[in-house]
């Protein structure tokens, strides 16, 4: 589902896609054009991925705090592969191709890709970036668990 038509759930990634749109203004944004000052209050739920031309791949470059947290590790500087990401790889790993190939954020309510926490639901943003304008050489995006399972999760009655 392209952000752009989607139905956001947390304000923390609407906000998120609110920010990457404004700066959008003539094509894809460059990390560049991104300010982490303009967006404090969602640092947490950021995340910045780079993306790898040869082999094809990706490695995430900055994980928030929360995420890191929701996760129940630190991913800054992980490969998305089986190896270091784990066995749900695939997943994130066709959706950043997604991205890349598509040159358009895409919006996504889905169930965590982490071992042991799959009961957790979550709003994910994934948006391209580019240094050259067309090429997306990077992602950002956020993630924010849908208000309901987190209330669920906090009070012990995940299913």
């Amino acid at each position: 589902m392209k952000a752009s038509a989607g139905r956001f759930e947390t304000a923390v990634v609407e906000r998120t896609f609110l920010y990457w749109q404004s700066k959008a203004t003539s094509g894809i944004p460059g990390r560049n054009d991104l300010h982490p000052d303009e967006m404090r209050p969602l640092l947490p739920y950021l995340f910045l991925v780079d993306v790898e031309p040869v082999p094809f791949g990706f490695r995430f470059r900055l994980v928030g705090t929360e995420v890191s947290r929701w996760a129940g590790r630190e991913y800054t500087g992980v490969r998305v592969n089986e190896a270091e990401y784990g066995p749900n790889w695939r997943s994130v790993f066709q959706a950043y191709a997604r991205v890349v190939r598509i040159g358009e954020p895409e919006l996504a309510h889905l169930h965590a890709p982490w071992v042991g926490r799959e009961f957790l639901r979550y709003e994910r943003l994934i948006a391209p970036l580019s240094s050259r304008g067309t090429v997306v050489d990077m992602l950002f995006g956020a993630l924010h668990p849908i208000a309901s399972r987190l209330r669920d999760v906090q009070d012990g009655r995940a299913d």
